[in-house]
């Protein structure tokens, strides 16, 4: 018999979520390691570091006191952790983000039917290029916040098929009600016009967010301010529901 999945896990905390259309709400965060994508902007790069030998969680939520646990993590020990934590906030969700969660597909697999057995709701943070991996899950997330990477401000190859084909599997699996797209810009505009287009195609019933560029930590500024009134206008040529939301938890200290 195969031995249960495992995954080297970053950190599990509890904050509040700083981007997308549920900005605001309390979610507990479970950080898994590692991402096949870089982009310029991002601002975890630890995730493409060398694998952490301890997984970083919070003794209480909210806390901020961190006490080491051995990675890897097994589904086991992370339902046990995710209940602790539960116990002692109400929170919104279980946010699994990353690095790219769907790299660990096999232990997705497990975790997501198990934390949805105690009650509680998963929230998918994903950077929206593995459409398969998702495909593949015999149980999907209870809400998938995926992302569009444009070139010019990703810094990464162009993703527009790999995109379109999430985002089809995960109208599929979840639904248009649980699922939002939010696409970090900056100056090229047509590239905006482009992502807009692109959920249109699919659904009118998925959020839009346009989230203007930020230094990564420790990088350098952007090279251009966003142009977030004309990003709006252009993408409005093709969406109905764009939203401009920026980054809140940096503003608010959160992480």
């Amino acid at each position: 018999m195969a031995s249960d999945p495992t995954a080297v896990v970053q950190e599990i905390f509890s904050g509040i979520q700083g981007e997308g259309v549920l900005v605001g709400v309390r979610q507990l965060f479970v950080r898994l390691h590692g991402c096949h994508l870089a982009c310029a902007y991002c601002d975890t790069p630890a995730a493409r570091a060398a694998a952490p030998a301890v997984c970083r969680v919070e003794r209480d939520p909210g806390s901020r006191v961190l006490e080491d646990v051995p990675n890897p993590l097994a589904v086991d020990d992370l339902v046990a952790i995710v209940r602790r934590q539960y116990a002692g906030y109400p929170h919104q969700a279980v946010s699994l983000t990353g690095g790219e969660p769907l790299l660990h597909a096999a232990l997705l697999a497990h975790l997501l039917p198990a934390l949805h057995a105690e009650g509680w709701v998963t929230y998918l943070e994903t950077n929206g290029a593995l459409p398969d991996a998702l495909a593949g899950l015999p149980v999907p997330p209870r809400l998938v916040a995926m992302d569009i990477k444009l070139p010019s401000t990703a810094g990464t190859p162009p993703l527009w098929e790999a995109h379109a084909a999430f985002l089809r599997v995960a109208l599929a699996r979840v639904g248009a009600g649980a699922v939002q797209v939010k696409v970090v810009f900056g100056a090229e505009l047509d590239e905006v016009e482009r992502a807009a287009a692109l959920v249109a195609a699919q659904s009118r019933a998925v959020p839009l967010v346009l989230q203007p560029v930020t230094a990564r930590p420790g990088g350098p500024p952007p090279p251009t301010t966003p142009p977030t009134l004309a990003a709006q206008t252009r993408a409005a040529r093709h969406h109905s529901d764009v939203r401009v939301i920026p980054q809140t938890h940096v503003a608010l200290g959160q992480w």
